[in-house]
């Protein structure tokens, strides 16, 4: 087997084909992203084919999906001060858990466990996630207006220059 047909992902053709032979609707979209995946890595461009096959899988788990998904495991026990309190205590903790793991990386000459990142910036999403459920603001929302934002903000990408001359920043 070449390294290009074990480098492509069936997963996306098996999802697409379960959902087909379930007689429900595919989007357009899943297949022109079958479509492109597919080019790309007839074309040996694994790392192209590889973001679209992330990009095919992450519209399983949007925000909202996950943020419902969380909300199981919230402590609904206490108060609300108390969840509000606890959340926040232990977000300023995860906060604090990456920041010692880079500060090791900088200046005490650690790798850094890209693993362990992921777990602990996976805290840090959880507990965002759980104080805006306390205020039944919907993270789906919160990712879509701060990419708006940024948008607005930084419309040809970021550059010292815009940061500087942008309003409210001197």
């Amino acid at each position: 087997m070449s390294d290009k047909i074990q480098g492509f992902n069936p997963n996306v053709v098996d999802e697409i084909r379960t959902v087909f032979d379930a007689g429900k609707e595919i989007d357009r979209i899943d297949i022109e992203d079958l479509f492109i995946a597919i080019d790309y890595w007839r074309r040996g461009q694994q790392k192209e084919h590889e973001l679209v096959i992330q990009t095919f899988n992450a519209q399983k788990l949007s925000f909202f999906v996950y943020q419902e998904k969380s909300k199981r495991t919230m402590n609904t026990s206490l108060s609300l001060k108390d969840q509000l309190n606890n959340y926040v205590f232990g977000l300023v903790g995860e906060v604090g858990e990456v920041v010692d793991l880079l500060k090791k990386f900088f200046y005490h000459g650690h790798e850094v466990d890209s693993n362990r990142l992921k777990s602990e910036l996976g805290d840090i999403l959880w507990y965002v996630s759980a104080v805006a459920s306390l205020f039944n603001i919907n993270l789906q929302e919160i990712a879509q207006g701060n990419v708006e934002k940024l948008g607005r903000r930084y419309p040809e990408g970021f550059s010292s220059e815009a940061s500087i001359g942008r309003e409210g920043t001197k």
